[in-house]
């Protein structure tokens, strides 16, 4: 779905009627659009923390009184409107930082946020070919450009094989089969898990900087699907999300035969391709043109001879391959990196069945890479991961339009944030589940899975935009009350299914740089936060005033 998407922009003025001290920076003071007043509103702190909404208007003027006791004051402005509400709109005041002085605690977290997912041309593909699910929507040629599928022989181990990278047959590698399971039991019936290697990536003296080992095969695969249930990824992901791949589906399909393949090969950085480089860059993807037969459709629309047949997904064996120290291990940051990364590109692989092939819905990018950083997020104490290197990115980017996507850091950052968010307050799993299961492709469809929730009864979209805003801004408490919450001092605790999941508290404030603060007029992006400070230790009384959209929510913290 498409918005022509425009800014708002906000004029904020704080006068303070008696006793402001130690402000959190300068304010300023503009002359507003002149506009009736829509809103008056008086507001009275009494509590440790409080939160008012100040409503959604044109023009607000809110009356504070704070008393002896000193507060830090903040607004969230929450812009839920996809385009400009008034033309008279025109540009963007400057915006300045808020020096941050809060004591925050030691974090190393330089690994996460060189991690991308996918390349440019995979999500180009997955929104070029959309949900084209009926064979009047795309057939085979009826000429020799038809390339029969041949039935593919069982994998076995040292066998090689060369795999397309690519659509069409332009690019490849040639690999050797490493791990070959036997059938594993799961509740979706037997499974076999084949780890195939590129082979100028595989072996001691490999001409790559770090090289894949057949300890690193073995110990990928056990993280990945092992005997036994709900010990692996296979087990803890299909739970939430459904099967992978099913049968009895459109011609254009490969047939199911419960086999997952994960490719190991040198995934390069783009533009311009950038190969060999174990630290950092796009880790893993999932490509669903391999879920196709091997073919050229519409007359040349979609070449597909590049696919490899095969429900699988690539990761990037340089950065598996890289260790801490003097020897590798599994739980070394770039090892476990991929075994995260295992869990989100397998919710994508899932999503593409479960949501484009059975449901007809290609959902928007933003809402399937929140479900794939959830599924990192969920999962995490399970494979002794956490998704934390996400925060200091989002503190820095905070007032992004959650719905646009430009495929940077921080587009992920902000999806991972907001999931954690829905997570821990509206059904852990179940919320996830109940996202990619339904017929909206836009933000409907967390609307709908939130509402499903015993907590979640009648909320909007702008409802989830603001008590977002709140929940980030109370994030360094963990004593909240019917408030929303990221921090409980302690593991949120999630049962779906016969399975248990932990999810980590999370204090955006323990880590550098901290939420992005303003104090300075700005714009709030569609779809959008904003988050402003009036100032530190606030006492007496403070009016507020607002010129805004008439569809951005005003939201008064005390702290």
């Amino acid at each position: 779905m498409e918005f022509n998407r425009f800014s708002t922009l906000l004029v904020i003025v704080v006068m303070t009627l008696s006793g402001c001290g130690g402000g959190g920076g300068s304010t300023t003071s503009t002359d507003p659009v002149v506009l009736p007043t829509d809103i008056d509103v008086n507001v009275t702190i009494t509590g440790d923390y409080q939160v008012e909404s100040l409503g959604t208007a044109n023009t607000i003027n809110a009356n504070v009184s704070v008393g002896n006791v000193a507060k830090d004051l903040y607004l969230v402005l929450s812009n839920s409107a996809t385009t400009s509400a008034s033309a008279t709109i025109a540009h963007n005041a400057k915006v300045t930082e808020v020096p941050q002085a809060k004591t925050v605690l030691s974090t190393d977290l330089a690994e996460k946020p060189r991690i991308l997912h996918h390349p440019q041309y995979v999500q180009n593909f997955s929104t070029r070919i959309g949900t084209v699910l009926t064979q009047d929507q795309i057939t085979m040629s009826s000429y020799e450009k038809i390339i029969t599928s041949i039935e593919r022989q069982e994998d076995v181990v040292g066998t090689g094989q060369r795999f397309y990278l690519s659509e069409d047959t332009s690019e490849y590698t040639d690999a050797t089969a490493r791990y070959v399971s036997d059938l594993i039991p799961t509740i979706f019936g037997n499974k076999k898990l084949n780890i195939w290697v590129s082979n100028d990536s595989f072996g001691v003296g490999c001409p790559k900087t770090k090289c894949v080992t057949q300890p690193m095969v073995d110990a990928l695969a056990g993280y990945f699907l092992s005997d036994g249930l709900e010990n692996d990824i296979y087990d803890w992901v299909t739970n939430i999300y459904g099967e992978e791949w099913g049968s009895n589906l459109e011609s254009y399909f490969i047939s199911q035969n419960n086999e997952i393949t994960i490719l190991l090969t040198d995934i390069p950085n783009p533009s311009p391709p950038v190969y060999d480089t174990p630290d950092g860059g796009i880790i893993g993807f999932f490509y669903p043109k391999d879920n196709y037969v091997k073919g050229i459709y519409n007359n040349g629309t979609y070449d597909l001879r590049g696919s490899n047949e095969r429900i699988m997904f690539y990761a990037d064996a340089v950065m598996f391959a890289n260790e801490d120290g003097l020897s590798w291990d599994i739980n070394d940051s770039w090892p476990k990196e991929m075994v995260s990364t295992l869990s989100h590109e397998f919710q994508h692989m899932i999503d593409f069945y479960q949501k484009n092939v059975l449901l007809d819905v290609n959902a928007e990018t933003w809402i399937k890479e929140m479900l794939s950083e959830s599924t990192e997020d969920i999962i995490g104490t399970k494979i002794g991961h956490s998704v934390e290197g996400r925060y200091p990115i989002f503190n820095a980017n905070n007032t992004l339009s959650l719905t646009e996507w430009n495929s940077q850091l921080a587009d992920y950052a902000k999806v991972n944030t907001f999931g954690a968010y829905l997570l821990r307050n509206y059904g852990g799993a179940q919320v996830l589940h109940d996202i990619m299961h339904n017929s909206f492709d836009n933000e409907q469809a967390v609307v709908y899975a939130v509402n499903q929730s015993p907590n979640g009864s009648g909320k909007t979209f702008a409802d989830l935009l603001s008590e977002w805003g709140v929940a980030v801004m109370l994030s360094d408490h963990d004593n909240l009350v019917d408030t929303p919450e990221y921090n409980i001092g302690t593991l949120f605790e999630d049962v779906y299914g016969s399975t248990i999941y932990t999810m980590n508290s999370i204090n955006l404030f323990n880590y550098i740089p901290q939420p992005t603060l303003y104090t300075t007029s700005g714009t709030v992006q569609p779809q959008g936060n904003y988050y402003y400070k009036i100032g530190d230790n606030v006492t007496g009384d403070i009016t507020v005033s607002l010129e805004l959209n008439g569809q951005t929510e005003a939201t008064l913290i005390a702290k």
